[in-house]
């Protein structure tokens, strides 16, 4: 993994400064309904890193600390299932994914590979706790919005898979918790 002060070359790739970083996280579902000054204050801890080509932005297994906000480049999400990586999807610009690790200690649950050069926006749950220590009055909201966010993904989910739920007795999207 690159320096975040270098940047990464080529026809997809552009460098992003604080209020293009700001600009982002307020988009992002995680964070709707924060206050700006807080998501300013996450926006300035975050850092753009840089990855080269086949570099692993996380690995299935290992401790997941820290979100990631894929700037550009494109990224291979897989699961090492008996001995292989199965690909699962391949992802550009505009995916984020870690979010939950900077709630609590989680293991990720896949290998996310650069597929080409990328550039990310991160942020460690270092970061973000101290952060939620200073503001604690968004930890609610936070935690509101990834509610949510998994019941949107649940019902989505359910509603594709719904005759495989059906054969597997149901079992299938009784919540997560």
């Amino acid at each position: 993994m690159s320096s975040s002060t270098e940047r990464p070359q080529g026809p997809n790739l552009a460098a992003c400064g604080f209020n293009d970083h700001l600009d982002l996280l307020r988009e992002l579902p995680i964070y709707n309904g924060v206050p700006l000054d807080v998501v300013k204050v996450l926006a300035y801890l975050s850092t753009a890193e840089s990855f080269s080509a086949g570099e692993s932005l996380c690995d299935q297994g290992e401790a997941l600390d820290r979100s990631f906000y894929v700037l550009c480049g494109e990224v291979h999400v897989l699961r090492h299932v008996e001995g292989c990586d199965a690909p699962m999807l391949t992802r550009g610009p505009g995916f984020f994914f870690g979010g939950l690790g900077l709630l609590a200690s989680a293991k990720a649950l896949y290998t996310v590979r650069a597929a080409a050069p990328t550039q990310c926006l991160t942020l460690s749950k270092e970061k973000f706790l101290k952060t939620a220590e200073r503001f604690p009055d968004i930890l609610p909201k936070i935690l509101h919005n990834v509610v949510a966010h998994v019941f949107r993904w649940e019902e989505a989910f359910l509603t594709a898979h719904a005759e495989e739920c059906a054969a597997r007795g149901n079992e299938m999207g009784l919540s997560l918790f």
